[in-house]
């Protein structure tokens, strides 16, 4: 074999190899390139699972941020709300003890005044009344004095309510019947036939019972009942 032929044999193997190893080395290449852009994108994928999951999760954190900033913001918010029931639930008691005062008050005035009707028929004469005149009983006394006066001679009823003399008057129903003018309701009061005459119908605030009282007037001393007529 000449020499000639063999150089050509051995440029040919090399050709051969280079051509081998630049396919092989391309084919790497190509290899690493979708290597480092898949791992790019897992990479990626990743970080941004992470972030949304991250954002999805911060509202939840904000509100709870807000509700603690409240509470820092205003601490004495339940101390109030405990106040203000405690207040009131006192104010409640409170009604209910007045409300109780005021029932035992009217009831002790009641009494009161019941007493005081009785006292002021202890010497008086009492006679049963006609069933159909309407009258259930006649109460006279002769205890009865006048209630005294600031008015001056010569004297002219005045049946004004309000006036000095309507004033007066009225001092000398509550004198006859001991109902306390307080304790008052005024039917009727006014002239009785003659210019120094009257006559009032009155009862209790209760209506427990009615009165018609006769009273004239007595010179220089005032009004004096004369005669009280329990109504039926």
């Amino acid at each position: 074999m000449s020499n000639q032929h063999l150089n050509s044999s051995r440029y040919e193997k090399r050709d051969k190899k280079r051509k081998t190893n630049i396919v092989l080395n391309t084919l790497i290449g190509i290899v690493l390139v979708l290597i480092f852009v898949i791992g790019s994108q897992l990479i990626l994928g990743a970080n941004q699972s992470e972030k949304t999951a991250k954002y999805n999760e911060q509202p939840d954190i904000q509100v709870a941020s807000e509700e603690n900033k409240a509470e820092e913001e205003n601490p004495d918010t339940d101390k109030e709300e405990n106040q203000k029931e405690n207040s009131d639930k006192n104010t409640e008691d409170g009604s209910e003890e007045a409300k109780q005062e005021d029932t035992d008050e009217d009831m002790d005035q009641k009494e009161e005044t019941e007493s005081e009707i009785e006292d002021s028929f202890d010497e008086a004469t009492i006679t049963e009344g006609d069933p159909e005149s309407g009258i259930a009983e006649t109460i006279e006394s002769s205890g009865w004095a006048p209630i005294g006066t600031s008015q001056s001679e010569p004297h002219s009823a005045n049946y004004t309510k309000g006036s000095q003399d309507w004033n007066e008057m009225t001092k000398a129903l509550s004198y006859a019947t001991g109902i306390p003018e307080s304790d008052m309701i005024i039917w009727y009061l006014g002239n009785n036939g003659g210019p120094n005459d009257a006559a009032g119908t009155i009862s209790p605030k209760d209506q427990s019972v009615k009165y018609k009282v006769y009273i004239t007037w007595v010179e220089n001393e005032g009004w004096m009942p004369t005669k009280i007529e329990k109504l039926q």
